[in-house]
């Protein structure tokens, strides 16, 4: 059985430059929502003489924040308040990962040279920024309480900086 993570207060932790006021407010200007979507591992196994064998494991979650862009201009992330942004979830991330130890990892992810559309906004670009919850026991093994957990205190997180999620 694994160890129960607490849900602590991340925000009272975080050794960040960035204050929680001015994180908020970068936030708020962009549009900021996220939406929580599960993340699969599939294994392809082809041993010789046998059907090929395909197996979709839940490995964790992928909690997808989206900001709106004032105008798209490519490569993403390079101004100073894109970085405060990547570099406040990064610190979440790490506080997060080092109360839960070996139980999950937590990385946060951009790709800097791509954009997603809003279909809800009349097709309006926007960024993504992605933190992936999952575990390091095998790709046979499926998400557990540990990951649970994480996802549980990134969502407090999000809450207590009133990023709606959709």
């Amino acid at each position: 059985m694994e160890p129960e993570l607490p849900l602590f207060n991340i925000m009272n932790s975080v050794a960040s430059d960035a204050r929680e006021a001015d994180i908020h407010k970068l936030l708020e200007h962009y549009h900021v929502r996220y939406e929580v979507r599960p993340f699969y591992v599939v294994s392809d196994q082809r041993p010789v003489g046998v059907a090929p064998i395909d197996q979709r494991v839940q490995a964790g979650f992928d909690v997808n924040l989206y900001g709106t862009l004032e105008k798209m201009q490519l490569p993403l992330y390079r101004s100073e308040e894109a970085r405060t942004l990547v570099d406040y979830f990064e610190t979440i991330a790490g506080d997060i990962q080092s109360k839960a130890g070996q139980l999950c990892t937590i990385e946060v992810t951009f790709d800097e040279n791509s954009v997603v559309l809003d279909t809800h906004e009349h097709f309006q670009p926007e960024a993504v920024l992605r933190i992936r919850i999952s575990h390091a026991r095998g790709l046979e093994q499926p998400e557990g309480s540990s990951e649970e957990q994480a996802l549980g205190a990134i969502r407090e997180t999000l809450r207590k900086l009133e990023v709606p999620e959709e």
